[in-house]
């Protein structure tokens, strides 16, 4: 081959190589008008529930977080799909981040989210350092809870915590008190 096309070649293979580095773990694809507002860090987000819910979809991403208290009293909100940790793309895991942060990655507020039920569908969902206010339904295995440094406050359910199975709840209850969420209903299995 003469230098020209081998140039050209090896120019075509960097940009597809950036190109594909710069998309997401998920394999879907969205036009402009249904992309969601999927977020990279706890300190990015929403306030709109309608944002939240797409995010939160089977082709949302893995961590969606809200600025602000979100009131959506009598909603459902639903997390649908299997995500993995962005470090070891293994690990199944899917954040609800309600809470911003600073640099140093300390807490400065925690949010509280108001919703009639969450739906957890999502293996590995665990919720960070604010308040659901509602009941949580928890439907796949490894929920847990996640509370950092910084201002006063915890991962909250004010509601009940409902697992599916009875192997879901035993798997919680083994968890270290850090990864546990402060639920101030019942913690029980569906009946």
């Amino acid at each position: 081959m003469n230098k020209k096309v081998i140039g050209l070649l090896a120019v075509s293979t960097l940009a597809l190589t950036g190109l594909t580095a710069c998309g997401s773990n998920n394999s879907s694809t969205s036009s402009s008008s249904d992309k969601v507002e999927a977020y990279t860090g706890a300190t990015a987000g929403t306030t709109s529930f309608d944002n939240l819910q797409k995010g939160l979809s089977a082709n949302g991403a893995w961590i969606n977080a809200i600025t602000a208290d979100m009131n959506a009293s009598g909603k459902t909100l639903t997390v649908d799909g299997t995500f993995h940790n962005e470090k070891d793309k293994t690990t199944d895991a899917r954040k609800l981040a309600l809470y911003t942060q600073d640099s140093n990655k300390v807490v400065t507020k925690r949010f509280v989210l108001t919703v009639d039920k969450l739906v957890v569908n999502s293996p590995g969902f665990y919720i960070s350092n604010g308040t659901v206010k509602g009941n949580v339904e928890v439907n796949a295995d490894g929920f847990y809870g996640q509370t950092g440094k910084g201002v006063a406050g915890e991962a909250t359910i004010e509601g009940n915590l409902t697992f599916k199975t009875q192997a879901q709840l035993d798997a919680y209850n083994k968890l270290d008190a850090t990864k546990k969420v402060k639920v101030t209903g019942t913690v029980e299995v569906a009946k």
